[in-house]
């Protein structure tokens, strides 16, 4: 008999906030002296504490102070009045308004001359862009903690507490959703498997890449874009647009203001007749707009499928890298300049 999904809190009340609530609760589950009172909870959360301050497992927590909201930090704890943990928590968002760094520094001026040693975490237990969270660690200071180290922790040992229980049911539903992104279907129909989908190709792919949604008037996409390369005054480069539920194609675009119509397609064209000899097919866009940034080309057939729906992941790498090839090629033979447009 299928078991039966019983209701579960945090599907209905996905706020950040109740996310900050939670993690706050369980850091206060890591004090000792709630040891007697749920064992296992304890020592799950004071395997989320040793995790968030890079301790090992011999590391003892006896006293743990937790908070929300100070100096706007989502979630703060101190440690054995050793460490002070500051937690930037996010859902679905990412950093703005250089807060990161704001709250680092004023932690950092709050306890200067204390003994103190300060932790700076950015827990994210939606998807982002590698390229993002790269960042964040190296020029930010931040330890990365992402949904899969925390689904990690929570799954380590049974835990009899239905707070608990929802929660963790509830970011493994959403790791279910974003590894679903070897389906075709679903990276078309499902926001988390399409990011699935671009978090795999930014670990296939060896060079810079990066990924978000696009907020336009037509009703936005998650696009996904790399490989730029110099064509005399302009740049192209490389971009998949993902219209959940409409259409998902992969494009190449042109960034810089082209003189006329004519010039984008004459251009067309010729990138036209160098993907086919790595047998892509180019397309038109329905129309071409002058712009500082636009649409060039399509290639239609850059994203195959196996028969059973799912993403053929050798084929698209293969597209892709024949369709880089492609745009360097014609940068080198438009060197210096392009005179026959």
């Amino acid at each position: 008999m299928k078991e039966t999904q019983t209701p579960n809190i945090f599907k209905l009340a996905t706020k950040e906030l109740t996310q900050d609530a939670f993690f706050a609760w369980l850091l206060q589950w890591a004090d000792q002296k709630y040891r007697g009172v749920n064992t296992n909870l304890n020592h799950t959360a004071q395997d989320f504490v040793r995790k968030l301050i890079g301790q090992t497992d011999t590391y003892a927590i006896t006293t743990v102070e937790v908070g929300r909201q100070r100096q706007n930090i989502d979630v703060w704890a101190e440690i054995n009045c050793e460490y002070f943990i500051s937690i930037e928590d996010k859902t679905n968002t990412g950093r703005h308004s250089n807060q990161l760094a704001r709250y680092k520094e004023l932690v950092e001026s709050e306890f200067g001359g204390k003994p103190h040693k300060l932790t700076f975490v950015y827990l994210k237990t939606g998807n982002e862009s590698l390229s993002s969270l790269d960042l964040i660690k190296r020029q930010e200071g931040y330890t990365i903690i992402d949904r899969r180290t925390v689904l990690a922790i929570l799954d380590a040992r049974p835990v009899n507490n239905d707070i608990f229980n929802d929660f963790r049911s509830y970011l493994a539903r959403l790791q279910e959703l974003t590894d679903s992104c070897s389906n075709f279907e679903a990276v078309k129909t499902d926001e988390s498997a399409a990011q699935g989908f671009y978090l795999n190709l930014q670990k296939l792919l060896p060079e810079w890449t990066d990924w978000n949604y696009v907020s336009n008037p037509t009703g936005g996409f998650w696009g996904f874009w790399y490989h730029w390369v110099q064509i005399n005054d302009f740049k192209l480069y490389i971009q998949i647009e993902n219209k959940i539920k409409v259409d998902l194609q992969v494009k190449i675009k042109i960034e810089g203001r082209a003189p006329n119509i004519d010039y984008l397609n004459q251009l067309c064209s010729q990138l036209g007749e160098l993907a086919s000899r790595y047998g892509l097919l180019i397309a038109k866009p329905k129309k071409f707009r002058l712009g500082n940034t636009s649409t060039l080309a399509i290639a239609v057939n850059a994203l195959p499928s196996t028969t059973d729906e799912d993403l053929d992941m050798s084929r698209i790498l293969t597209n892709l890298q024949n369709l880089q090839q492609v745009l360097d090629e014609y940068a080198l033979i438009s060197l210096p300049t392009n005179s026959n447009l």
